[in-house]
């Protein structure tokens, strides 16, 4: 199904070559501004309801990359809208099942019988609704449950599918995530319960006790005590701008949020009810008219017109809680305003209790915000339909002039992120937090997980893989040491030219490729690729002929590209220091590694020369230029200053070791330099990287060099285990020539034989009779082989490789 005709903005604008990738075209189309050098952007923003995920990153990250290059690298002036989603059938029922499920906690402190019983209950609830292939009359007992769901659900648990001959998807995805719930409830429920804190016990128990709990008390909550939902929704609002901030993620110019805009959401409704395109329906709720809408002139579904039929998106764009339909014209037809029930919350309007439907909220708060008409519209590409194609139906309903009116000119869509093959999703509870991955497991940092991104296309789905990692952290691996090269290059370079020589036209041609990609409908991967061939050249170039320029222009025009693209904390693009975050230590760290660093240097030359003597030890100890407080009142903890110490100490008993003849210093002097480096400066994440000139590098442990030890550690390892295994095997075939052939076919080594000849081979067999010739023939091979064995086991034990 074709998509509707989009009509080119005909204004003007400061970079005409710019084009970007539109999804109400599908294609890349020019991209003019209503406004020449301005920017009017609206972006979806969080339903706050829970964590942030990974899969929320790849948007938001994502959109800010392309923000910062519209303003920072073409110059726009951009005003930033975003909305917080504080009303939502989602936040309804997470918000009531919290402040019920707080109320009985807070009332059945401790698990007494009532509440196991209570608790039994709603696990058998929880199974009967969500596990339909298990029976609950009679009731699984808790202790058997993990038998009962291998008997059940073993076939899905092992990767299979619902529907025979079908791909396993989210519907198996949900059943796995029940069945882990019930088996948490079963866990707390077979558990002694002297065993499990009434912490623990809510906590296994909590998705079924909210599930009972909802049902029977849903009907307590007042329509107006908005604060038992905003209590939830203000806290992961915090927490969501928290991860945004440790993502780098720039705040919106403006922020506006559904709660504070319920009067002109009404309003809102009832100017397209007043314009026809919208009707009330016996429930007080007041619909959308497709069927209207597209009598008159408009287009439904500009976006995706092939999924206005999809039942299965329309129900999910409704809401978990708005199920009833009764009233309305079409099924198609969506709710811009839902009569509030029992336990929801409710504002007054002119057709009674209600609240807005999700899609109008939007359309509401972006036109307060922006009028009639916006350059760009933003969101992950789950929303296309219908809530995009919603919101721009609406507003165009609610704009009404008698021609379609192009509510927003250029639609942006974010790819999905998906791991192994998995989207991320709240609903089936598969995703990993922001805030897991950046500060609890630590998995990424901002910037490498940015790099990653800038890596794909913003528009097509990413899986994130183990080769796409790595070369992510071998990009970011490259920039660091470019960086560390070119900084100290210019320190120790004597030319004072500042243009480039040798890298004027590699930069150039960077320079170009960048800005061609950019217009590209924000091609970022070929951009950091640009970046990535730039220091190949700059790496393999002769150093001897460079200009101060050489040095500093590249690193210039990369630190430029880096803060564009939001790698380098809080530095805008037009910050004259170069290189990015990282790459040298805290100055209060830097005042004991500097000095330690520098007497290591000498000790370490001296050694590698053999030079080195008692005395040079102590002259170069005695250098360091720290206070006497430092070694006398030593650091308990690992610290920058303990290392120094230590040092310290250890150099000097040394000397003191050899000067009575009992040591190689020089030997003992290089064994102290590596394990400062490799393992005491290093487990305080800081590296000191020897280099030709006998100067170390002190610069910060990246995961780029931790990557690159657990690689050569891994290849040790192996060759280790290798070698480890072979001479098992060599010693398993010495051991078997212990026994001397004369032995070898006699008890206890055999029981197959009742007569041998005198060199003790076997004559008959285990029933008296004589051995076929053949047989002897073969039997006195092995034990001619056995005889050799048995001479290397004897001179293995002279040499004292073996023992009786």
């Amino acid at each position: 199904m074709a998509q509707p005709k989009w009509v080119q903005p005909a204004g003007q604008t400061h970079e005409p070559g710019l084009k970007v990738y539109n999804s109400l075209t599908r294609s890349e189309v020019e991209f003019v501004p209503l406004e020449k050098g301005h920017v009017t952007w609206y972006s979806c923003g969080p339903t706050v309801y829970d964590d942030a995920h990974l899969g929320h990153a790849r948007n938001y990250v994502t959109i800010d990359i392309i923000r910062r290059i519209l303003s920072d690298y073409f110059g726009f002036k951009v005003h930033f809208v975003m909305n917080i989603t504080d009303v939502d059938d989602k936040i309804i029922l997470r918000g009531r099942q919290r402040h019920l499920y707080d109320a009985y906690k807070e009332s059945h402190y401790f698990i007494d019988d009532a509440v196991r019983k209570d608790a039994h209950d709603a696990w058998l609830f929880y199974i009967k609704k969500n596990l339909k292939r298990i029976s609950t009359t009679p009731p699984p007992p808790p202790a058997h449950f993990d038998s009962v769901i291998q008997q059940t659900y073993g076939d899905i648990l092992d990767g299979g599918s619902l529907e025979p001959g079908q791909k396993p998807g989210d519907a198996e995805a949900k059943v796995k995530m029940h069945i882990n719930t019930s088996r948490s409830a079963a866990k707390a429920l077979s558990e002694d319960p002297k065993m499990l804190t009434p912490l623990d016990f809510y906590r296994l128990m909590n998705d079924p006790m909210c599930l009972v709990l909802d049902e029977k008390g849903k009907a307590s909550i007042r329509g107006d005590d908005h604060a038992v939902f905003t209590k939830l929704t203000k806290e992961y609002e915090e927490r969501f701008f928290r991860d945004m901030d440790d993502l780098n993620v720039l705040r919106p110019d403006e922020l506006v949020r559904v709660t504070e805009y319920g009067d002109e959401i009404a309003n809102y409704v009832k100017q397209i009810v007043d314009n026809k395109f919208a009707y009330k329906a016996d429930d007080g709720s007041v619909y959308f008219d497709i069927k209207n809408f597209e009598t008159a002139g408009y287009s439904y579904a500009r976006l995706k017109p092939e999924s206005r039929g999809d039942k299965e998106l329309q129900d999910d764009g409704e809401g978990a809680l708005s199920k009833s339909s009764g009233g309305k014209k079409a099924d198609a037809d969506f709710a811009l305003w839902k009569a509030s029930k029992a336990g929801e919350p409710s504002w007054s309007s002119e057709w009674g209790p209600g609240r807005p439907g999700w899609h109008i909220e939007c359309s509401a708060m972006a036109s307060a915000k922006l009028g009639r008409q916006m350059d760009i519209h933003s969101g992950g590409i789950d929303l296309a339909f219908p809530h995009h194609d919603n919101e721009l139906a609406q507003s165009e309903a609610y704009f009404h002039a008698g021609v379609e009116n192009q509510w927003v000119n250029y639609f942006l869509h974010m790819g999905h992120l998906s791991i192994q093959g998995s989207k991320m999703s709240k609903s089936l509870k598969n995703f990993t937090t922001i805030h897991e991955a950046l500060r609890e497991k630590k998995e990424w940092t901002s910037r490498s997980l940015r790099i990653v991104f800038l890596l794909g296309e913003w528009r097509k789905g990413i899986e994130i893989t183990d080769d796409m990692v790595l070369e992510g952290r071998g990009w970011e691996d490259r920039v660091d040491n470019f960086f560390l090269n070119a900084l100290d290059s210019l320190e120790k370079t004597s030319s004072t030219s500042s243009e480039p020589s040798v890298m004027a036209s590699p930069l150039k041609t960077a320079e170009t490729k960048t800005r061609d990609a950019l217009l590209r409908s924000f091609a970022t991967k070929d951009v950091m690729y640009a970046i990535s061939e730039l220091i190949t050249i700059y790496n393999s170039a002769d150093k001897s002929t460079f200009t101060r320029g050489d040095h500093h222009a590249p690193a210039a025009f990369i630190t430029r590209m880096v803060n564009t693209f939001g790698l380098n904390g809080s530095a805008t693009a037009s910050s004259s220091a170069l290189g990015w975050e990282g790459l040298s230590l805290p100055e209060e760290v830097q005042l004991f590694v500097r000095p330690l660093s520098s007497v290591r240097d000498q000790l370490r030359q001296a050694a590698i020369a053999k030079t080195i003597t008692p005395a040079r030890v102590k002259e170069i100890v005695s250098s360091i230029a720290i206070p006497e407080s430092t070694f006398s009142n030593r650091p308990q903890r690992p610290s920058p200053a303990r290392a120094l110490s230590d040092f310290r100490g250890s150099a000097l008993a040394a000397s003191d070791k050899a000067a009575t003849g009992d040591a190689d210093l020089n030997k003992d002097i290089l064994a102290l330099c590596d394990r400062i480096r490799d393992f005491d400066l290093w487990h305080l994440n800081i590296y000191l990287e020897d280099q030709d000139s006998g100067v170390a590098r002190v610069r910060p442990v990246t995961e780029g060099l931790r990557a690159a030890r657990r690689e050569k550690e891994d290849k040790v390892r192996v060759k280790e285990e290798a070698k480890k295994k072979r001479d098992q095997e060599a010693m398993d075939k010495l051991m078997k020539g212990k026994v001397p052939p004369q032995e070898m076919f006699r008890s206890p080594n055999s029981e197959d034989f009742t007569e041998w000849d005198g060199d003790g081979v076997p004559t008959k067999g285990k029933d008296g009779e004589a051995l076929p010739p053949s047989r002897v023939k073969k039997l006195r091979k092995e034990w001619a082989a056995q005889g050799k064995a048995h001479e290397k086991w004897l001179q293995a034990l002279n040499e004292g490789i073996v023992k009786l």
